[in-house]
């Protein structure tokens, strides 16, 4: 949706307290569990996360405002307020799908802030880390849907 709405640039960095407060809440406890080796534990905080993104996202309706020129600017917030989301999920979910998240840090533009493998977990939640203008792109999918059994 960047791409189309926003010539494939990053908005400009908007607050989003209930996404930055469980972002933040998500980096400290799977910090806290992956260093105590609770491995599960640190990962189920990560996915935690990404259900607040979700649920975000789902009740922003984004593709709901951008059919109204006058919602630009809440579009635009709600466009970052994924993409810097996005951002933290690569780092969290970096130890244990490197390839993957690597993949996402390159789309989202991200290595303007450094190798995604040099982002420190104390850090990372730290919001509008992702300055307005980077270009995203598109990237190859990430999670590819499986084929269905023939036998279902």
């Amino acid at each position: 949706m960047i791409e189309k709405y926003c010539d494939g640039k990053i908005p400009q960095p908007a607050a989003e307290p209930k996404l930055a407060e469980a972002a933040q809440k998500a980096c400290e406890i799977a910090d806290e569990r992956i260093c105590a080796l609770d491995f599960q534990g640190g990962i189920l905080a990560i996915l935690d996360f990404c259900k607040v993104v979700n649920g975000y996202v789902t009740d922003q309706a984004p593709w709901v405002l951008a059919k109204d020129p006058a919602n630009k600017v809440e579009l635009e917030k709600v466009l970052y307020t994924t993409v810097e989301s996005l951002r933290i999920l690569a780092v969290l979910f970096h130890p244990v799908m490197p390839e993957t998240s690597e993949k996402l840090w390159e789309a989202l533009g991200a290595k303007i802030l450094g190798p995604i493998s040099e982002q420190k977990i104390s850090e990372v939640a730290t919001w509008g880390q992702l300055p307005a203008g980077v270009h995203v792109s598109r990237g190859e999918v990430l999670f590819p849907r499986l084929p269905e059994p023939e036998n279902a």
